[in-house]
């Protein structure tokens, strides 16, 4: 690993039990301070990358190595946001409460957070834009809040990395912009590493793309062309421009 690299995956292949590999040769470094795109068609391997870089999967061969260990070790120092996908809205939970639990401990004692971490915790909700929402009920946030909390959430460890699996996919144009000026000033503090279907606002943002399907390669933003997008999602794609930017150089989105 070089001097400045905090991730590192050596000849990885994986497979889930009795299926055909998912992932085959995988060769990766991410150095400190990097802020990747992980582009791909759907069921190319992405979330499952993701997965095997928090250690909540182990590969079939080949080494991966976070932060100078094993992920399941590291994984104090990861933060991830998953795909927003399913919330019982019956739950009683607030929004204070969903990103506290980024910070649960087993020396808790029955539950209480100590008032730092409470402190902590508004601290989180601020940086992401929602400081007057703690004591909201989260099943009432819109779908952009509720994974703006995600990301509070995710704070909360104080990562060195930050793992989002398509955090703007349940998000409108407008809210997807205000996402990715948010991701551009947290990088100035972590590492991140996101997957997203966004080319039009990654393409602008990111210092650069990973395609993952099946196998991996990575692209400098500048390669970004036609030739280039098919090789990563197999079929014809086109750059467009987003309706409420099209004034603007250079701002696309992928069109098949």
């Amino acid at each position: 690993m070089s001097q400045n690299a905090i991730l590192k995956l050596t000849d990885v292949n994986f497979a889930y039990e009795n299926t055909d590999l998912v992932l085959e040769n995988i060769n990766l470094e991410i150095e400190n301070g990097e802020f990747a795109c992980i582009v791909g068609p759907n069921g190319g391997g992405k979330t499952t990358l993701l997965k095997l870089m928090l250690g909540l999967l182990k590969p079939t061969s080949g080494s991966i190595e976070v932060l100078g260990g094993k992920p399941a070790d590291r994984r104090a120092h990861i933060g991830y946001v998953p795909q927003f996908s399913k919330f019982d809205a019956s739950f009683p939970v607030s929004v204070l409460d969903v990103v506290l639990m980024g910070c649960l401990q087993a020396d808790l004692f029955w539950g209480r957070y100590p008032k730092g971490m409470i402190e902590k915790a508004h601290a989180a909700l601020g940086t992401v834009g929602l400081p007057d929402l703690a004591m909201k009920g989260f099943a009432g946030l819109s779908g952009g809040q509720k994974q703006r909390a995600l990301i509070a959430r995710a704070l909360m460890s104080d990562p060195k990395i930050l793992l989002l699996d398509e955090p703007t996919a349940s998000v409108d144009v407008h809210g997807t912009e205000q996402f990715y000026r948010l991701f551009s000033e947290m990088n100035e503090k972590f590492t991140i590493m996101m997957v997203s279907h966004d080319i039009g606002f990654v393409s602008t943002r990111v210092k650069s793309v990973i395609c993952v399907r099946k196998t991996l390669q990575i692209h400098p933003v500048s390669e970004l062309t036609g030739d280039s997008l098919r090789s990563m999602y197999g079929i014809d794609v086109h750059m467009i421009r987003h309706d409420h930017r099209c004034t603007e150089k250079g701002h696309v989105c992928p069109h098949s």
